[in-house]
């Protein structure tokens, strides 16, 4: 952590101001390749899977057959780790990473215009991807992120939901603005505990979707050792997602 803390020199809380997303995007490629490369990766994992506990998401995935036919949910989840590890390969400013959300963009477009996804539905999915590393790192690696460390994931995820034309209206600084990438992390944390608490209930779509995607997460895991598998994704949810998915 040292070395990352000397090449990207931000000393203060005032210098966070100043990260760019390119210098985001590598602190960030540093932290899931080299610094937390299991868990990081379960927690963008978890954060897809997380979503399904929305009534409003996974209803819309299950009318669509997408993740809850186990004809197109591989494919489905396939497609969506392709584009998720374009942008989060790629540098913000480099032509894949730009394909990436363009294609991302417009296939959400119809839904969105057509009222099928709401705002804050896509809101919450964006906040998920960088808070849910934020959480799994605290609760089970060998350190917490630092602050600089919190404003990489801020900064990173933010270029995202504007690539993404996502409104941040909801958001306490969205009129005045963010001071830097931490200051819409902790902004976009406090939202999305109080839009759990009015919006993930229990639902047999929230079941249906997190069925299928469970059966997706453990594909390649030898059948004898499935129920392994499960206990693991039942450890990994906390009592308001367990009681969503009943």
């Amino acid at each position: 952590m040292r070395w990352l803390h000397r090449k990207y020199n931000f000393p203060t809380r005032e210098s966070l101001a100043r990260m760019t997303d390119d210098e985001a995007w590598e602190i960030q490629r540093v932290l899931l390749q080299q610094e937390f490369p299991f868990f990081f990766i379960k927690a963008l994992q978890f954060a897809l899977f997380r979503t399904y506990g929305i009534p409003a998401i996974s209803g819309l995935l299950t009318a669509t057959t997408q993740l809850s036919n186990p004809e197109t949910s591989l494919k489905r989840y396939t497609d969506t780790s392709a584009l998720i590890q374009e942008f989060m390969g790629n540098t913000p400013s480099s032509e894949r990473a730009c394909t990436a959300l363009a294609r991302t963009r417009f296939l959400h477009t119809g839904y969105r215009a057509a009222g099928k996804i709401q705002e804050d539905d896509m809101l919450y999915t964006l906040g998920l991807f960088a808070i849910q590393p934020v959480r799994f790192i605290e609760k089970f690696e060998w350190r917490t992120f630092s602050d600089m460390e919190k404003c990489a994931m801020g900064t990173f995820w933010k270029s995202i939901g504007d690539g993404l034309d996502i409104s941040y209206e909801n958001l306490p600084s969205s009129k005045t603005g963010f001071r830097d990438g931490l200051h819409w992390l902790e902004e976009i944390m406090a939202w999305s505990d109080e839009y759990e608490v009015r919006s993930m209930l229990p639902d047999m779509k929230n079941r249906e979707t997190a069925d299928q995607t469970t059966a997706v997460l453990l594909y390649m895991i030898p059948g004898p050792l499935q129920h392994i598998g499960l206990k693991f994704v039942s450890f990994m949810m906390d009592d308001r997602l367990r009681k969503a998915m009943l």
